[in-house]
């Protein structure tokens, strides 16, 4: 390969490369509450606009780390390795909840990828749609065969 070629495929890697997690779930944020913004089908569901969604640092703890332990055993799933639901897992993160949602993805490149896929997918869509859901956590693991691994979760608090 000649030199020129070794610069194309690093600087090809570089653009592939995901943001830092801090910086992609402030961007799925953004994303998600531009969707939010819009009314949209979901599958054969219609939704409103919805209103934007606020982070949770609970919740971030709760998707950050599924996405770790989604990257750590190479599978995309929303079972945790330990059997856990996103339920359980933000019971355990102290989260006092009334519903609680998860989307998962895996693969996806940037924050754009990530939600683009979700919002293709209309039980994800319809959960990222959902007027119902005030808070939301964002996680994203790079390490792993087949990353990164994208995990959002979608709460109501419990009043």
């Amino acid at each position: 390969m000649t030199r020129s070629g070794f610069l194309f495929l690093a600087l090809a890697l570089l653009a592939a490369s995901p943001a830092p997690a801090g910086d992609a779930g402030a961007r799925v944020l953004e994303l998600v509450n531009a969707a939010r913004a819009e009314p949209r089908r979901c599958g054969w569901k219609r939704f409103d606009a919805a209103p934007p969604l606020v982070r949770s640092t609970t919740l971030d703890r709760v998707a950050h780390a599924h996405a770790e332990d989604m990257a750590a055993r190479g599978r995309m799933e929303h079972a945790g390795g330990d059997g856990s639901s996103p339920a359980e897992r933000a019971s355990r993160a102290g989260y006092a909840w009334m519903r609680i949602a998860e989307n998962v993805a895996q693969g996806q490149a940037t924050p754009e990828e990530a939600v683009a896929s979700w919002l293709k997918s209309s039980g994800h869509c319809a959960s990222l749609m959902d007027a119902a859901y005030v808070e939301t956590g964002i996680g994203v693991a790079t390490a792993g065969a087949g990353g990164p691994y994208w995990a959002q979760v979608f709460g109501t608090p419990a009043t």
